[in-house]
């Protein structure tokens, strides 16, 4: 009788190490499982983030071409709007990118869809940055205009051959500047107005 009960124990005894040693392989499984999933996910976020944070290359070196960006793009575009206008970069504008659009602004003005240097020089020095109005320029009104303060949208007119003041940037077809004794900031049409330097030179 006492063996039979022994015999009882040893197998309650050696099916509980059995339950236990199957638990603890499914526990030590799944964490191994989730370690894994975990170290995954830190490698594409590692990758991810790395991607994004990866500066666009800089490209301008000549000839500027399709694919090309940078200043001297940025300037080819500025000397572009100048001599056409902002139509002939309707789309996307001066954003330093030479695409498509910049293609067929170059055909426009009879000028080669890849830009030397010696191209580069002859239209952009010659026509580029006359009449482009720089940070800190003063600038004079060429036309009776109005200007608006950037605050509150007042508006006040101008007579034309008035020093405004001087420029702070341009955005969207509007020169901001401030006038002279002032700390306000106010905006007016870019094609009202023109460089004070380049006003003075052309009356002399």
């Amino acid at each position: 009788m006492e063996s039979k009960t022994q015999n009882k124990r040893k197998i309650i005894l050696i099916g509980l190490s059995v339950l236990g040693t199957g638990v603890a392989g499914f526990l030590g499984w799944n964490y191994w499982k989730k370690k894994k999933a975990n170290q995954e996910e830190d490698t594409t976020s590692f990758t991810e983030t790395a991607s994004v944070n990866t500066a666009p290359v800089k490209n301008d070196s000549f000839p500027l071409k399709r694919g090309s960006k940078g200043n001297r793009v940025t300037q080819l575009q500025n000397a572009l709007v100048k001599k056409f206008g902002a139509s002939i970069l309707p789309k996307y504008g001066v954003d330093g990118m030479f695409g498509k659009e910049v293609e067929a602004a170059l055909v426009r003005a009879k000028l080669p869809t890849s830009v030397n240097e010696s191209t580069y020089n002859s239209f952009v020095g010659a026509s580029g940055f006359a009449g482009i109005i720089k940070h800190g320029d003063e600038i004079v009104s060429i036309v009776e205009t109005e200007i608006y303060k950037s605050k509150g949208n007042f508006k006040l007119k101008v007579p034309k051959h008035i020093v405004l003041g001087e420029k702070e940037f341009t955005h969207q077809g509007w020169i901001y500047f401030i006038p002279k004794n002032s700390t306000e900031l106010f905006r007016v049409k870019k094609e009202q107005v023109q460089s004070f330097k380049e006003f003075k030179n052309e009356k002399s």
